[in-house]
């Protein structure tokens, strides 16, 4: 009855002073298209809130609780729910999670959307390791909710750890995510010029085959001990005993599907705006240190402007897969590095365990299409992962105060296969261009509207050209 009466005072009753940290937003989306499927620049970068099929009405409701970051300490909540109408029907928790918070410090649970690793987050095309492409998995996450700040703010460090648990739509079932990132910055937070460093890890690991076959895979390790190793990536399996279960695999390799990147980047900030230039070196497995897929991973450059103009921010980046680790890169060339695995190639995004996707998304980068979004087919791997993309996205505002965000695509696609020598652009890619523009118009302090118009044309999606109109609306 306690418990009744406790919720019935939060939820049933008006308060009589409105609290501000509460928000409600409620949107309805509607699309349509020539082929069928939505563009890649309508359904991507969303969280998994849009489907691959077009004439689909999308509806979102959202309702949270903000944390007051004045005060030392402060807690929060989110829930959002999606909802497809049409050539797509299915109803998903977006977001579903608690926070609570120590001064820069937090501990949360559940599903929420974020993204890893240093770029501009509002104008990219994609993280390389998590970009928000996916719906977010559920997990339990501690660390810094942004940089802490040492020797008189010179010094920032940004850290996470978490669990996960990922989909049994994959190869393997029940099987969980370990993830955490470590990111410094030397310079203040409004310095002419600051410096950033740092990498996030990705580790899929345990569960059991979706179909068993009787061999040495049906179940993979899962229990504490094989945790600590996930964990620390230690190769010396004295440190702990072992799961019985251990394949060859397992005891002289690594523990689980390893991924992640290497993020460096240089930030100017004059009176005028900001400018970024980053870059995210590609990883799996433990071939990082040999510096074979130092020349893999996403460059960017990113303007911003303070000012509302025209042209309010560009951002100009180029992704590169196709090396693999079967390469000798500049750099492994230039320190006299050799790695002893050369001849192996790093098939990103794939491992026996199955496709770096969630609930049949790719959780890195849109660029890197999921076969099963692709016209050549498949499921929820990546086969042509060896890609070389051109992308330049641009927002600005347009008389009439109309927000308008434009991106644009370029983008080839092969097959990983041995080579020691570059992979020329006409040996065996196929092309591929993509482009959006999307115009947002605030009606009032409630409502905002929106359209977009998005086109693909090449070999790896299907042809199409689609648009899109939504509205939101804000409680007040």
């Amino acid at each position: 009855m306690l418990t009744l009466l406790i919720f019935s005072s939060l939820f049933l009753h008006k308060p009589l002073v409105k609290d501000s940290t509460f928000k409600t937003q409620v949107e309805i989306r509607g699309s349509f298209a020539a082929s069928g499927n939505l563009p890649l620049w309508q359904r991507s970068l969303q969280y998994g809130q849009m489907p691959l099929q077009a004439n689909t009405v999308v509806g979102i409701i959202k309702h949270e609780k903000t944390d007051n970051l004045k005060n030392n300490l402060g807690w929060k909540y989110g829930i959002e729910a999606t909802a497809w109408g049409g050539k797509a029907n299915d109803l998903m928790l977006t977001q579903a999670y608690v926070s609570g918070r120590f001064k820069k410090w937090e501990l949360w649970a559940g599903r929420r959307k974020e993204v890893y690793g240093i770029s501009d987050t509002s104008n990219t095309s994609g993280f390389y390791a998590w970009s928000g492409n996916a719906i977010p998995t559920p997990k339990i996450q501690f660390g810094t909710r942004d940089y802490i700040n040492f020797f008189n703010d010179w010094i920032g460090v940004h850290m996470t750890y978490s669990h996960g648990w990922l989909d049994n739509q994959g190869s393997v079932i029940n099987s969980y995510l370990h993830q955490k990132t470590l990111y410094g910055r030397i310079g203040k937070p409004n310095s002419l010029f600051s410096l950033f460093g740092g990498l996030n890890h990705n580790a899929t690991w345990g569960g059991e085959s979706k179909v068993k076959t009787g061999g040495i895979f049906d179940t993979y390790p899962g229990g504490l001990n094989t945790y600590f190793y996930v964990v620390t990536l230690l190769k010396d399996r004295n440190v702990v005993k072992i799961d019985t279960n251990s394949t060859w695999d397992d005891t002289n390799g690594f523990y689980g599907n390893h991924l992640g990147s290497f993020d460096m980047a240089i930030k100017y900030q004059p009176q005028w705006g900001e400018v970024l230039l980053y870059k995210q070196t590609a990883y799996e497995t433990g071939r990082a240190l040999s510096l074979a897929q130092f020349n893999d991973g996403l460059v960017g450059l990113s303007v911003k402007l303070k000012k509302h103009r025209l042209i309010n921010a560009i951002t100009v980046e180029y992704l590169y897969t196709a090396n693999q680790g079967n390469f000798i890169s500049g750099f492994a060339q230039l320190f006299k590095i050799r790695d002893p695995h050369l001849v192996e190639i790093e098939n990103y995004y794939n491992n026996t365990r199955g496709g770096w996707q969630y609930m049949g998304k790719g959780i890195g980068s849109p660029l890197i299409i999921i076969d099963r979004e692709s016209s050549q087919g498949g499921g929820n791997y990546f086969t042509l992962n060896a890609v070389k993309s051109y992308y330049a996205g641009i927002k600005g505002v347009l008389p009439g105060d109309v927000n308008y965000h434009l991106r644009f695509s370029q983008s080839y696609y092969a097959a990983p296969r041995n080579h020691l020598k570059p992979r020329l652009q006409a040996d065996d890619f196929i092309p591929q261009l993509a482009w959006g523009i999307n115009l947002e118009k605030t009606i009032s302090s409630s409502f905002t509207a929106h359209a977009n118009i998005a086109g693909d044309q090449g070999e790896r999606s299907p042809n199409t050209l689609g648009g899109l109109v939504g509205i939101k609306y804000r409680l007040p």
